[in-house]
C-alpha cells in the first residue's frame, strides 16, 4: 500500500505537479526535521506568496494530511535515490548532511542544494568528514560554523562554498515558546522536572546508565522524562522498550517517542544530557543551565583534530553547566538542587554566550527565505 502511494505520488511530482510549482522542493526524513523548515517555509508563503514542494520520507508525517494549498506534499522513501537523481528544481533544502556521498546523490540536472541545519553541534566531530563538501549554500547558525567550513575548505583545497549568516530557527521556536509557557505555568510545584534527552550511538546515556539514571531519579522524588534521539528510537527498540516496561507504570514517569514537539523541553527544570545539540538548544532556548554525564563521545570524523578547533558542543559544556562522570552517578540529584539555585547565575552567562554564539537571533526566517527567493530569481534571469 505504501509503495503504491510513493509510486504515486512520484508520478504526480514529474507528470503532475507544474514547474512552477516544483521550483523549491524541501526533504524531510521524518516528520521531526519539519520545526527546522517551519520558519522558512512560513515565510516564504506569508511574505513572498511561494509555493513549495514537501518530500517526506514518514508516512505518517503530519504533513501529508494537512490542506494547505502553498504546499504540495509527497511521500517518496524507496523510490528516494532515483527520485533524487532526477530531480528538477530551482532550489532543493534539506537538513540532511553526506549529499553525494552515500545513497543520495545530488541531481544531473541543474540544482542548488541548500543546506538547513537541525543541531546547533559543531560541523567536524559529530558529522562525517566532508559530510557538508557537495551543498551550494549552507545556512550558517553561527560563527564556529563559519570558521570550521572555511577552514575544511582551505585544508582540502575545495571551493568556497555559499555561507549565510542565518542564523538557527529552531532555537528561536523554542525562545518564544519557553516566553509564553511562563506566563501560564504554575508558580510552585512540589516536584521539579527532569529532562533526560541525549545524542545517540554506542554508549549514549541511556545505553551507558539509562534504567540506572531514571530509577535514581524517581527515587529522589523527581518527575523524569525520557526523550530519546530518533536515531535511537528506530535503531535501539528493545532498549526502549526494556524502559517502558520497566518505569511505565510510574506516574513520575514519561517517555517521549518524538521530537516533534518542543513541550518537553519547556517543562524540565533541567536537562541531562552528553554533548547533544539539544542541549545548547535547552541552554540557549530556556536560558536554564545543563548537567551533562560525560560519557563517551559520538565521533564520525576521527580527523576532526585537523582543523585544530574545539568543538562547540564540547567547549560549552562547563559554561552553561556543570559535567560529571557516569560513575559518580550518586551525586546527581543533589547537583540538580545546585544547579537550580543557581540559575540565574547561570542564565546571566548562557545569554551572554548566545549573543556571541548565534547569528541573527530571531531574524533567521527572513534571511533563510530571502537567500532561496534570491536563488530563484538569479537562476530564472
Amino acid at each position: 500500500m505504501r509503495l503504491f502511494r510513493e509510486i504515486r505520488d512520484f508520478y504526480r511530482f514529474f507528470r503532475k505537479t507544474p514547474d512552477a510549482d516544483r521550483k523549491i522542493v524541501f526533504y524531510a526524513e521524518h516528520e521531526g526535521y519539519y520545526p527546522n523548515f517551519e520558519g522558512i517555509i512560513t515565510e516564504l508563503q506569508n511574505r513572498h506568496r511561494e509555493k513549495i514542494c514537501y518530500i517526506t520520507s514518514d508516512s505518517n508525517d503530519p504533513i501529508l494530511k494537512k490542506s494547505n494549498s502553498m504546499i504540495i506534499p509527497f511521500y517518496i522513501k524507496v523510490l528516494l535515490p532515483f527520485f533524487f537523481s532526477i530531480v528538477r528544481c530551482k532550489v532543493f533544502i534539506m537538513t540532511l548532511p553526506d549529499l553525494n556521498q552515500l545513497h543520495l546523490r545530488r541531481s544531473i540536472n541543474p540544482v542548488h542544494y541548500v543546506y538547513v541545519f537541525h543541531s546547533l553541534v559543531s560541523t567536524h566531530m559529530m558529522y562525517y568528514r566532508g559530510a557538508f563538501d557537495y551543498y551550494d549554500s549552507i545556512l550558517c547558525c553561527s560563527p564556529y560554523h563559519t570558521e570550521e567550513i572555511r577552514k575544511h575548505e582551505e585544508i582540502n583545497k575545495l571551493p568556497g562554498k555559499n555561507l549565510i549568516q542565518a542564523g538557527y530557527y529552531r532555537l528561536e521556536r523554542i525562545y518564544e515558546k519557553y516566553k509564553r509557557y511562563l506566563e501560564d505555568a504554575p508558580s510552585d510545584t512540589a516536584k521539579a522536572t527532569v529532562l533526560i534527552a541525549p545524542s545517540w550511538g554506542v554508549k549514549n546515556i541511556l545505553e551507558s546508565c539509562g534504567a540506572q539514571l531514571v530509577d535514581l531519579l524517581l527515587r529522589n522524588e523527581y518527575n523524569v522524562i525520557v526523550r530519546p534521539h530518533p536515531e535511537t528510537v528506530k535503531r535501539s527498540r528493545q532498549l526502549i522498550n526494556k524502559l517502558s516496561k520497566k518505569f511505565g507504570n510510574n506516574p513520575g514517569f514519561t517517555l517521549e517517542r518524538s521530537v516533534s514537539t518542543d513541550t518537553s523541553l519547556l517543562k524540565a527544570d533541567i536537562l541531562i544530557c552528553d554533548c547533544s545539540g539539544v542541549a545548547i538548544e535547552y541552554a540557549f532556548g530556556t536560558e536554564r543551565p545543563v548537567l551533562f554525564l560525560d560519557v563517551p563521545y559520538k565521533i564520525r570524523n576521527k580527523n576532526y583534530k585537523e582543523l585544530n578547533i574545539e568543538p562547540f558542543e564540547l567547549s560549552v559544556r562547563a559554561k552553561v553547566g556543570v559535567v560529571i562522570a557516569p560513575e559518580k552517578l550518586d551525586i546527581v540529584p543533589q547537583t540538580i538542587k545546585e544547579l537550580i539555585i543557581n540559575k540565574q547565575e547561570y542564565k546571566n552567562i548562557i545569554v551572554e554566550l548566545r549573543e556571541k554564539s548565534v547569528y541573527a537571533f530571531g531574524h533567521s526566517t527572513e534571511i533563510g527565505a530571502r537567500h532561496i527567493v534570491d536563488l530563484c530569481e538569479e537562476r530564472s534571469e
